[in-house]
């Protein structure tokens, strides 16, 4: 698949508060598997050249849970946002040529095809950056993608941070990322958490590298399922029925 090398980044550091556990969030069991488990076989496919899985609450436990499996793993020491925790992965990435796939660790649903997709896309199109999108009339509470008059994406806007004008848009941010890495690591080092939450989005490299005069690209799709992020126990029960739909088992 790759022409190129590809390395991912593997977002996995969130203590997840709203589960309301002493597990961390990554560990909760969804079936028979830790919630990690799902999202590193869906890249299993695409055979990384290298892959980085930044960990913070429980640290330890997460990398005991997933040792032997050739994972290069960082620490967030703080959590201070998507875009900070991406940062831990910069001293591995810096000398690595090639593109970089960024998803995060509490998605279960999300599909090797659609991964493949998503690399094909942004190396086809020579893109620096490529965004998987959802496209749907449900209420989300996502980033919005923000198009310019000439359908081009120029920004996302944190669920957060957007206007009631903004809340009405129904093209949703995935979270799921496809980056010139070398691009991605200069933009790391210029985002800021001058923002509601105070946080560093990892949303905020999108800016930069548009206004920078840079091409980002976006894979659309309308699989809302895919996209399902477990951040609390309602969340769990959801993907838990999910499961047993997808498995038809009980």
């Amino acid at each position: 698949m790759n022409s190129k090398g590809l390395a991912v980044v593997v977002l996995a550091a969130g203590k997840g508060t709203r589960m309301k556990s002493l597990l961390a969030k990554v560990l909760q069991p969804l079936g028979n598997q830790p919630l990690l488990s799902y999202v590193l076989e869906s890249l299993t496919p695409l055979n990384p050249d290298l892959s980085v899985v930044v960990v913070g609450f429980q640290s330890e436990s997460v990398k005991a849970a997933f040792s032997g499996r050739g994972l290069v793993f960082v620490e967030q020491m703080e959590q201070l946002g998507t875009g900070h925790a991406a940062q831990q992965a910069k001293h591995v990435l810096r000398n690595f040529l090639g593109d970089v796939l960024v998803v995060c660790g509490d998605m279960p649903f999300i599909k090797s095809q659609t991964l493949i997709d998503l690399v094909n896309r942004h190396q086809e199109k020579g893109a620096s950056c490529t965004v998987l999108t959802l496209k749907t009339s449900e209420k989300k509470e996502y980033g919005r993608i923000m198009r310019n008059g000439l359908g081009a994406m120029v920004k996302i806007v944190e669920h957060g941070d957007a206007s009631t004008e903004e809340k009405k848009i129904d093209e949703f941010n995935s979270g799921v990322y496809c980056f010139n890495n070398s691009l991605f690591c200069k933009a790391l080092g210029l985002i800021d958490n001058n923002n509601v939450q105070k946080e560093y989005y990892l949303t905020d490299t999108i800016k930069y590298i548009v206004e920078t005069g840079f091409t980002v690209e976006t894979l659309q799709t309308t699989d809302a399922a895919q996209f399902l992020g477990v951040n609390s126990k309602e969340d769990l029960q959801t993907a838990e029925r999910m499961l047993i739909d997808q498995t038809g088992s009980s």
